[in-house]
């Protein structure tokens, strides 16, 4: 009793409700169908009204069928994956099928049913029996393509939520990766200037405040990323040598805009640890503006490799930040990298456009 309680409320949360009152209406309306047929072919009223409760209690046999098969048979032995169960799914389908239709295998009444069908019995029989097969068959049917919807939904969720964790973790590892690289900064900031460094520390405050309370949406205001970014170049800026130049341009005039939190803050890493060189002449350019709704991100620096394996667009940082891109903005990106005549340049394009924020 316990089992048929949990089965019904089970059964209540579903949308299986709907589906039933969807068979009623079926069945109601093919009834109201069949009666307005009768009213205009058959001339008869006594005969057009026996036609009309014939063919009811008919339809309502079939609706018996589509209901037993659809809420018990078919999730209980057809869809088990048990042979002996599909075998004994057709053998009780065969008994309903007999029990509800047992006229049919005792001819009684013969003359009163070519009367009201106007088909010959042994034709109306085979007829007959084939429908409530095809009935049931189509039972199995509705199930699979719900089966197969619940399903696709599911996959679709189960996707969503894989996505959202992988977002979670991709962040996680940005934080430690720029507190690492700031606070290697200042400790040698400290040995060339420590009132400058001591400066830099509140800076470091704020930097931080901003990475792991402000970050913590999936996306921020695009200004309160640019001031991010602004504070860290900064920052960065303060441990370079006087050969180093570094200009930057941002431009972002729609303040409501929303991106990703520190989605550049690898190729900004980058740029600093892969363009500055202690004997060369280096340069870093970095640029963030919006052209009619697309974000476009700009990087150039000297590319001044430690070893061969170490150089700018490898590594982690540029490969989560390619994660969380294509997470977010699939479609509508377009990223390009490339190093050349010793200028390492990486270009990125966001479609922003109409895309509101969360």
């Amino acid at each position: 009793m316990e089992k048929i309680m949990e089965t019904i409320k089970a059964w209540l949360k579903k949308r299986s409700v709907a589906i039933f009152l969807a068979q009623i209406g079926i069945y109601l309306m093919v009834c109201a169908t069949w009666c307005v047929v009768l009213y205009f072919t058959e001339h008869d009223p006594m005969v057009a009204i026996a036609t009309a409760r014939t063919n009811a209690v008919m339809f309502f046999l079939l609706l018996i069928v589509f209901m037993a098969n659809f809420y018990v048979l078919v999730p209980y032995l057809y869809e088990d994956k048990s042979k002996l169960r599909r075998w004994l799914f057709w053998v009780v389908e065969f008994i309903l099928i007999f029990l509800l239709n047992h006229d049919l295998f005792w001819p009684h009444g013969i003359e009163k049913l070519e009367t009201t069908m106007h088909l010959h019995y042994y034709q109306f029989s085979i007829i007959w029996l084939v429908l409530n097969y095809v009935v049931a068959i189509a039972a199995i049917s509705v199930r699979y393509f719900i089966h197969q919807s619940d399903l696709r939904k599911q996959l679709l969720e189960e996707k969503q939520r894989n996505a959202e964790a992988e977002l979670a973790w991709l962040k996680n590892q940005l934080n430690p990766h720029f507190l690492f690289n700031t606070l290697n900064n200042i400790s040698s900031l400290t040995q060339i200037d420590a009132d400058e460094a001591q400066n830099s520390i509140g800076e470091l405050s704020d930097l931080l405040r901003y990475a792991l309370y402000e970050t913590q949406q999936k996306e921020v205001l695009l200004c309160g990323e640019i001031a991010f970014m602004e504070n860290y170049i900064s920052l960065m800026a303060l441990r370079c040598d006087k050969n180093v130049k570094i200009t930057t341009h941002f431009d972002a005039p729609d303040t409501a805009r929303t991106i990703a939190p520190m989605l550049f803050l690898s190729p900004i890493e980058n740029a600093f640890k892969h363009g500055v060189s202690t004997g060369k002449p280096s340069f870093i350019d970095i640029s963030l503006t919006e052209e009619n709704g697309v974000l476009v991100f700009s990087c150039q620096n000297s590319n001044h490799p430690k070893d061969g394996c170490d150089r700018s667009g490898s590594g982690i940082g540029t490969e989560n930040m390619r994660k969380r891109l294509e997470l977010m903005y699939a479609r509508r990106y377009e990223m390009n990298q490339k190093v050349e005549q010793g200028v390492y340049k990486l270009c990125i394009k966001i479609n922003v456009k109409n895309v509101s924020s969360t």
